[in-house]
Parts: C-alpha cells; structure tokens; sequence
C-alpha cells in the first residue's frame, strides 16, 4: 500500500522513545524472564516506548501538521529525567494481558506532557482516554502458560536513568518487525 495514495490512513501514536542503553537493560531482563514465562508476543527492543497518547487510524497527509503541533508542545516542557523502575502486569494475574516495565523519576514532568499533548490534540479531534494516564513500557503480550506467578518478574530490569529530550509520532506497520516508525519528532525546549 502506497503511503501517498488518497485516503490512506495510518495507525499513529505519540510516545517518548527510549535510548538504547535503555532497552538493551529491559531486553537482558526480558531475556532472563523469558526462560521462566511465556508471552504471546516479546516486544522488540527497538519498539520500547511510553505511550503518551494512542491517536488510532489517521488520514497520512496529516502527519504534517500532527508533528507541527507536537512540536509546539515540546517548546512549552523542558527535558527532564526518568528511570526505570519496578515491573508489573495489566490484567488477571496468573494470565496477564501486557507484561511491563515501570517508570520512575520525574513523572510529574511526564504528566505535564502527556496532559499537553493530549489537550493539543483535542483541537484536531482525538478524543482523551477515559482512564487515567498510567506510564509504562510493555515488554510482553499474552501470558501463554498455565499460571503467572508475580514472583518471576521481581524488582524488573536494573535501574538506569535517562533524559526525555523529545517527543516522538509513531506509524504502527503492524506486520513489520521492529512495528513502530518514527514519522515525526519534536524537541523539548532547552531555552529556559
């Protein structure tokens, strides 16, 4: 399917992206964990990020004006630290849905932005998810096994810290492998 055929829609979300020394902890826990647990579905390590806001199918000549935006947002915030911090899962715990890696640090800072990035794209029509805005990185999908058994995750990946410097807008490719492509990135503001 050609990108620029009229009409064509894509499935575009808003995340920050994760340095790679980031992923490479979360993929040396995964692997580690993934001797002991089964998923469905790993994440690859390139597809790390915390969800920001999930926009769903969108027409693709509004990508522009999507990453405009967002880049009006990053001016207002200014980079600020995370870490990686604990683990959990979403869904029943002896058969969870999304295995995840937690997020510590300044998630006050995180919030602003999700809460602006989310306000901003009210104005082009996406409307805010109901439930509350819970920062993770979903490493697994679809707990295939006979019981979960928290014990197996621990404390997660080792701590590391990071600086948020950008925002990004992902296309999904949903048969691709890594799934997630950068079509836009927006700089947080360092002139404060």
């Amino acid at each position: 399917m050609s990108h620029s055929a009229e009409g064509a829609m894509d499935r575009l979300f808003v995340a920050v992206h994760l340095p790679s020394e980031v992923s490479s902890r979360i993929q040396d826990w995964t692997e580690t964990l993934g001797e002991q647990v089964t998923f469905k579905k790993w994440v690859h390590p390139q597809d790390y990020h915390i969800t920001l806001q999930f926009l769903g199918d969108t027409p693709s000549n509004r990508i522009a004006e999507l990453t405009a935006a967002l880049q009006e947002v990053a001016k207002e915030h200014k980079p600020f630290k995370l870490g990686l911090y604990d683990a959990g899962v979403f869904g029943a715990s002896a058969s969870p849905r999304i295995l995840w890696a937690g997020v510590g640090g300044d998630l006050n800072a995180l919030s602003q932005l999700q809460q602006s990035v989310v306000s901003r794209m009210e104005a082009f029509g996406f409307v805010p998810e109901e439930r509350p805005f819970r920062p993770h990185i979903t490493v697994g999908r679809k707990f295939q096994g006979n019981q979960f058994s928290l014990d197996v995750i621990g404390a997660g990946p080792r701590p590391i810290q990071w600086e948020v410097q950008q925002l990004v807008l992902f296309r999904t490719n949903l048969h691709a492998t890594p799934m997630y492509e950068t079509v836009g990135v927006a700089r947080l503001s360092t002139i404060f």
